[in-house]
């Protein structure tokens, strides 16, 4: 029979050889595994190479992999994928509290670890792909089984080297079974450029001895290898040309490796001209970009090419379940709103952009009379006819009277329906039912009992794992808990226990109305991508640009596909020029900020940014943002209490810090204010901070491993 590999797995702890445990299998694997006839059989070894999966989980489940690049999963924490993310300052935690900076980067909090597992976790790997391909010769295979066992364990080996140099920089490369008196356990760190060139070739090697007729699905293929050089390629090669990486002729160059990312990206690109649109229960704007993180079955998505399978009571994480309970803690700042398009395809503060108004009567918008900004205006009209991807990953503005116990609820339709836009732009959360009196209202579901009990895969209003409903969004941590969505105020409601934050703008991403969420242990069974192809055309479009080859055929098969699925304007490269977002970072060319800004959207909460930051160099620009939330009209400030006792709890737009009453009123209200402002606060970004430090035990170890230069 043959073994369809659907789940990559924790298998086995391993401490030489490597026994599997079969249970975590969905299917009876053809051979099991012992110590003695490991790699006696194709199947065996194949058994073994299961472990070499591992990666993509992390060192375990409560640690997992947020070491490493893209979009690899935290299955057991409430930030979920998006560690990285709150590095680069895209995101943050509300758990901080006020008067602090959030993001350790800013606050200059990061110290030399004693240990660490983003050192220490990859050798481990890279010891197991190496022990499997010392014992390819032992066993009963032909050439072709050899050669994509091989394949497999050298494209592990080079994944695992890659998230070294991604920390690290220079490290200690590794290509054999290393024994107590083998000297490369006292060696020094080889270079990046040597360390690249090695991954480089193998993963040439790997492209062209894999068997893909030999691979089980959701397993790694030749398509997968191209997927992963085309984000190797591209990591290296803009690393070395804006870090000023002084190259040699000996090993493979930066714009070598640009050239291979736009080839093999372009072969993949034509192979998969298709991206995912979601399925009949995707009835939301921007229709695919969501439910592909909140299906139950990525082997039907056809832009995604390799994914961690998760099935009831075998696999299963907590990542949309932690973003709506108590222990959320995942916002975003209106910095990164901000960088979200109109759906015209115009950044917000474009001299052609066009806002809106919304009839809640006729569910219908109109150019508004008197243009607003998007960024210094109430949630609703920040959210309005902008890119859906917003939607889909922060909780759109809504309030609704909760009427009928904890769990029921009707929309509500006053002030003119605008507190009901964005319910109606999304399914009912619940069933439809009557009161004593006949009167319709929805009641929410307990998640904690089933699955499968809304047909969508996101709807509104939000709620806990218990059905209990969260009345209106914006809110804040703290409020005065009165609710002031009377006459035509928006309320900033604090009575519930559940998505309390500072920002108001809370992450929603993994969650999925189909997933069971118990309120103890995992239950959630969304499968998760690794590599898709929505990576590999934004890898295309940026390394085209790099080369000076970028031009509109080729933004027309990469960022405008994801912006056709997406419902947003097109990329017109003819008229992108140096005033096309008067907000961009005037270093960079106005074209290659606009796919930076793709990149930067599509990928949301995957835990790329940060390295893509670090890649550009451009930690001080991201990282220092000042992370404030929405913005409180003058006429609502009374819903807000400041944590100094004495202010407005909104900031000042020209000072950065927190408003007096006076200053408040004269700018019409202001943003919500609990963070300091990195700059301000003397403190911010370190060019330290482009590479991690080697683990203080690490270096006792070794003596002749030397700290990062700029860590000393």
């Amino acid at each position: 029979m043959k073994k369809y590999i659907n789940m990559l797995l924790a298998i086995a702890a391993f401490t030489g050889l490597v026994s599997c445990n079969d249970d975590f299998l969905d299917l009876e694997p053809k051979g099991s595994v012992t110590e003695a006839s490991a790699f006696a059989t194709f199947e065996t070894c194949t058994d073994y190479s299961l472990n070499l999966y591992n990666v993509f989980n992390g060192p375990n489940v409560n640690a997992a992999a947020v070491y490493f690049q893209g979009p690899t999963v935290n299955y057991s924490s409430g930030l979920g994928s998006s560690q990285r993310d709150i590095w680069s300052g895209l995101l943050t935690q509300y758990t901080n509290g006020y008067s602090t900076i959030p993001n350790m980067y800013a606050a200059q909090t990061v110290t030399i670890p004693t240990t660490s597992a983003a050192y220490s976790y990859p050798y481990q790997m890279i010891r197991t792909a190496n022990i499997l391909l010392e014992h390819l010769n032992d066993g009963d295979l032909n050439d072709a089984q050899r050669k994509h066992l091989e394949a497999v364990a050298r494209f592990f080996r080079a994944y695992c080297h890659y998230a070294l140099l991604l920390n690290f920089g220079d490290c200690i490369y590794v290509d054999k079974v290393l024994g107590e008196n083998s000297e490369e356990l006292m060696g020094s760190r080889s270079s990046r450029l040597f360390v690249a060139d090695q991954i480089y070739k193998e993963l040439q090697w790997c492209e062209s001895n894999i068997q893909d007729d030999l691979a089980e699905p959701n397993t790694i293929n030749s398509d997968v290898v191209k997927a992963f050089m085309s984000r190797f390629c591209l990591f290296e090669g803009t690393w070395r040309k804006y870090h000023n990486v002084a190259e040699s002729g000996e090993y493979v160059s930066g714009t070598q490796l640009l050239q291979t990312c736009v080839a093999v990206s372009k072969d993949l690109a034509a192979k998969y001209p298709t991206l995912y649109t979601g399925d009949n229960n995707d009835k939301h704007p921007g229709k695919g970009w969501g439910q592909m993180w909140t299906t139950e079955n990525l082997g039907k998505v056809p832009s995604v090419l390799l994914y961690v399978k998760h099935v009831e009571d075998k696999k299963m994480h907590r990542l949309g379940h932690y973003e709506h309970i108590a222990s959320a803690c995942l916002e975003m700042p209106q910095s990164t709103v901000d960088l979200y398009l109109t759906v015209d395809g115009l950044p917000i503060h474009n001299a052609n952009v066009k806002t809106y108004d919304y009839n809640g009567l006729t569910k219908t918008y109109t150019e508004s009379a008197t243009p607003y900004d998007y960024a210094n205006a109430d949630s609703y009209k920040t959210f309005r006819k902008r890119d859906p991807r917003l939607w889909q990953m922060v909780t759109p503005p809504y309030h609704v009277i909760n009427n009928v116990g904890t769990n029921g609820w009707i929309p509500d339709e006053s002030n003119d329906g605008v507190y009901s836009e964005f319910i109606h732009q999304f399914a009912p959360r619940g069933n439809k039912k009557t009161d004593a009196s006949g009167n319709p209202y929805w009641d929410s579901p307990n998640f904690n009992v089933a699955y499968h009990q809304v047909e969508t895969h996101k709807s509104l209003p939000s709620t806990n794992w218990a059905g209990n409903i969260l009345p209106g969004v914006p809110h804040t941590q703290m409020s005065d808990n009165a609710n002031k969505y009377n006459n035509g105020k928006i309320g900033y409601y604090g009575g519930k226990g559940f998505q309390r934050g500072k920002s108001s703008y809370f992450v929603w991403k993994h969650v999925a109305n189909w997933d069971r969420q118990d309120p103890t242990f995992t239950a959630d069974i969304s499968d998760k991508p690794v590599f898709k192809m929505e990576e590999v055309l934004l890898n295309y479009a940026e390394a085209a640009f790099e080369l000076g080859q970028f031009n509109q055929s080729i933004a027309d098969i990469t960022i405008n596909r994801l912006r056709d699925r997406a419902e947003v304007g097109r990329m017109n490269v003819a008229v992108i020029d140096e005033n096309f977002d008067p907000d961009r970072d005037k270093s960079v060319a106005p074209v290659l900020w606009e796919i930076r800004r793709e990149r930067l959207i599509e990928l949301m909460g995957e835990s790329f940014s940060f390295d893509d930051v670090r890649r550009w160099k451009k930690g001080d620009w991201f990282v220092n943002k000042h992370h404030y939330g929405a913005w409180v009209n003058s006429d609502n400030l009374d819903a807000v209490v400041s944590r100094t006792g004495g202010q407005t709890g909104v900031m000042n737009n020209a000072t950065h810090l927190e408003a007096s009453p006076a200053e408040a009123s004269a700018q019409g209200g202001g943003h919500l204010y609990y963070y300091l402002d990195p700059k301000k606060a003397g403190k911010g970004w370190l060019d330290k901070y482009y590479l991690m430090p080697i683990p203080t035990e690490e270096l006792l170890l070794n003596p002749n491993l030397q700290q990062q230069d700029a860590w000393k």
